[in-house]
């Protein structure tokens, strides 16, 4: 295949990739696929538990399990993509003259702030340092990092703020750059094809071949709330036996990641109002990434439910592309950066956290309103078009033509963002800044003086 461009890109999944994937290991390979289009592009796969891929046309595929391996592979790259990087390694890049993306899709700090396990811990004090390690991650990143992209507007107002925080941002660095030029969108897309269907593993399996079939297609992570579908359904079906809700599976490929247990607690509420594996059905197994279509092709509509927390706003959940790929009317929880768009756009039923009459009114009108479904999925086929990754990553690929615009990063620079003075805290550091200098020259420092010093004694 002839390229149109020769900047070598490195690719670098933060998960697992092979037979079964969750999201990032899908989007990683969607994005070497894209990028292998036009650029020299190598997927690099090193986390444990990936299997062998099938051959991605344009991409050379590299596996490495040792940090000289993933060197070797910087070597050859001028750019590299990335999202949870070793720090050694960004900085051997940094030294090499490399250009580091990184890959801000979720916002990881919001996300991870409100877990219930944190790198394996639930004590608090645990939790708190481990959290604390990621903050440090990502001000590296912001420091190290040539070009970042993330999802929507809210996660890039949020990012801004975190860099010029800590310092990714500084009047040196800046120069003329736009907000465009610092971070740009990459959201999660869509896949080119159509999904195709080979079988049927939901219905006239795990249900009647008519059943009405919602389905939850994704995991149930911390921030999901599994709960108020589960007791919509069991409501409905007492009335309506033919409406059942599948869990797509519950068990992460990534073994660090592995069972939350908000899956085993809606397994437990299931079983308590008496529709597990009846109106309720979960799939202990995750999806291998060839076989959803047949899932999303066996069900009527798509269902995500989450809590009101701070990950809430700042969430995209990659999920709803799989929703529009299937065509399916979606019913979602308002809230979310995603909610607003299904609503706008008529492509699904919004409704508040946690209630679950709105909840059960939703099902029922998707399920009786036949001319409502076929509007909502009318407007779907509309909308998705936009959501192919070749269109999603159109900022990411127009960096890396490009890359080479401005000079890259140096080491320095974050030493400089290092040493710089702290924020303003005490009378000693008041002393020693030029206008307060030029201050203590006039009337107005001995007024100023004994104000702070009564406050403080206060």
């Amino acid at each position: 295949m002839s390229k149109t461009n020769t900047t070598r890109v490195l690719v670098i999944s933060p998960d697992v990739v092979g037979k079964k994937m969750a999201g990032p290991g899908m989007r990683y390979v969607e994005v070497a696929r894209v990028l292998g289009g036009e650029f020299d592009t190598t997927l690099a796969i090193g986390i444990e538990g990936s299997t062998a891929l099938d051959p991605i046309e344009g991409v050379k595929l590299a596996s490495y399990n040792h940090i000289d391996q993933l060197k070797t592979l910087i070597d050859s790259s001028d750019v590299l993509f990335c999202q949870m990087f070793d720090r050694n390694a960004a900085t051997y890049a940094i030294e090499q003259g490399k250009r580091i993306v990184y890959d801000f899709y979720n916002a990881l700090p919001v996300e991870t702030v409100g877990a219930e396990k944190i790198s394996g811990f639930t004590n608090p004090a645990d939790k708190d340092r481990e959290y604390i390690e990621l903050l440090r991650y990502f001000r590296f990143c912001c420091q190290t990092g040539s070009y970042f992209v993330c999802s929507n507007e809210r996660q890039r107002d949020w990012w801004l703020g975190f860099m010029m925080a800590n310092q990714g941002l500084l009047p040196s660095n800046l120069d003329t750059r736009e907000v465009q030029d610092i971070i740009g969108y990459a959201t999660f897309g869509m896949e080119a094809g159509e999904p195709q269907q080979t079988h049927h593993p939901i219905k006239g399996k795990l249900t009647g071949k008519n059943d009405f079939v919602l389905l939850w297609a994704g995991g149930i992570w911390d921030w999901f709330d599994a709960i108020t579908p589960i007791t919509a359904v069991a409501n409905l079906a007492k009335q309506h036996p033919d409406i059942k809700l599948v869990f797509y599976g519950v068990v992460h490929p990534n073994k660090h990641v592995g069972r939350p247990k908000n899956v085993d607690r809606s397994i437990e509420h299931a079983k308590k109002l008496g529709v597990y594996q009846k109106n309720v059905i979960f799939l202990e197994d995750w999806v291998p990434a060839g076989e959803r279509s047949n899932y999303l092709l066996d069900a009527d509509v798509a269902i995500s439910s989450h809590i009101e927390s701070l990950e809430t706003r700042y969430a995209f959940r990659t999920r709803i592309l799989d929703h529009f790929w299937a065509k399916l009317p979606s019913i979602v929880t308002s809230g979310d950066w995603f909610a607003d768009y299904i609503s706008s756009h008529n492509l699904g039923i919004t409704t508040p956290c946690k209630d679950v009459n709105a909840t059960e009114a939703a099902i029922l009108s998707l399920y009786e309103n036949k001319q409502q479904y076929k509007d909502i999925v009318a407007n779907i086929e509309t909308a998705r078009e936009d959501w192919r990754w070749g269109n999603t990553l159109k900022d990411l690929s127009n960096y890396i033509r490009h890359y080479d615009a401005r000079a890259p990063r140096k080491l320095d620079e974050i030493t400089r963002a290092e040493s710089i003075t702290p924020p303003i805290t005490t009378t000693s550091y008041l002393k020693q800044t030029r206008p307060v200098k030029a201050l203590k020259k006039t009337p107005v420092w001995g007024v100023a003086k004994r104000a702070y010093h009564t406050v403080k004694k206060r």
